[in-house]
């Protein structure tokens, strides 16, 4: 009977380190390289967190160096988070929604916020001009996710209702309308994708576009890609109004265009477009001539 019980217990040990070990693997990541938000924001320091005084939000692990500090972040978690959950807004602006990590060791402050970057140059282009990147982790430009989708209106929100998830920022008109998106963020966020996409391919469908301007690099000149052949560097067009737009397969349709890109040929394109985004605008070529 002794020996059953000694196995038993051993069993149970051996099951409860394992338990143990795997929730650690499941821990969220540590944020900002183990320094406390609350420090970075009020007094713009980079002061130690310690495990003791954790808190777990929006997917990430803060730490403190107190429970007071740590009572303070829990308070109003949105008001100390980096932007963008400590990724790039300027590689996020650049490149359509991609995500690339900041580091504590390349930080910017701007209008009470943190900003992280992945180096010193790209630091450097934030800080020449702060408003252009400042707002790219607001979603539905500061309007009500909620109102969109509920009632299909664009009821604008305000600052002190301001939910995080996954790094981007949702504004509501009401605390009572921000709970009610923060008890179901994603069916917010994928029911607005879905509505917009339906919209978008169906404005897109029937709008031909035809622009006249001078070739570039997509990607090296403009920091955009291709939507159908991301891999591509692709061929961009800009035109007199400062529009940029993407031409979908140009390395295959018109391969020797595609590889004179560089030379600022001017060409005029008909096609359709497929999405666009503020100065950015992608399409789907049917025809396109060298203008001389």
């Amino acid at each position: 009977m002794n020996l059953v019980r000694v196995f038993l217990t051993a069993a149970f040990l051996a099951s409860t380190a394992m338990l143990s070990h795997a929730v650690e693997a499941k821990e969220a990541p540590v944020a900002l390289d183990g320094n406390c938000a609350v420090c970075l924001v009020n007094g713009k320091k980079i002061v130690k967190g310690k495990p003791e005084y954790k808190v777990v939000f929006d997917g990430q692990t803060y730490l403190f160096p107190s429970e007071k500090v740590k009572q303070e972040f829990e308070a109003s978690p949105e008001k100390y988070v980096p932007a963008l959950k400590g990724d790039c807004t300027v590689c996020y602006a650049h490149h359509d929604g991609h995500r690339n990590p900041g580091t504590i060791d390349h930080i910017s402050f701007y209008q009470g916020r943190v900003f992280l970057f992945p180096n010193e140059q790209i630091k450097a282009v934030f800080d020449k001009a702060p408003p252009k990147y400042s707002d790219v982790d607001l979603a539905c430009d500061g309007k009500c996710i909620v109102c969109k989708v509920d009632g299909g209106k664009d009821v604008p929100g305000k600052a002190k209702f301001t939910a995080i998830h996954k790094g981007m920022r949702y504004q509501f008109p009401s605390e009572a309308v921000m709970q009610k998106f923060q008890a179901s963020p994603d069916k917010y966020i994928s029911q607005l994708k879905a509505d917009t996409s339906t919209s978008s391919t169906t404005d897109a469908a029937s709008q031909l576009v035809s622009v006249t301007g001078t070739t570039g690099c997509a990607a090296c000149q403009f920091g955009v890609h291709p939507k159908q052949d991301p891999g591509e560097l692709g061929l961009a067009v800009k035109s007199e109004d400062g529009k940029i737009y993407v031409i979908e397969g140009a390395h295959k349709s018109h391969p020797s265009l595609y590889d004179s890109r560089f030379e600022s040929l001017k060409v005029k394109v008909k096609g359709k477009e497929i999405a666009s985004k503020g100065n950015f605008v992608w399409l789907t070529p049917q025809s396109i001539e060298t203008v001389k």
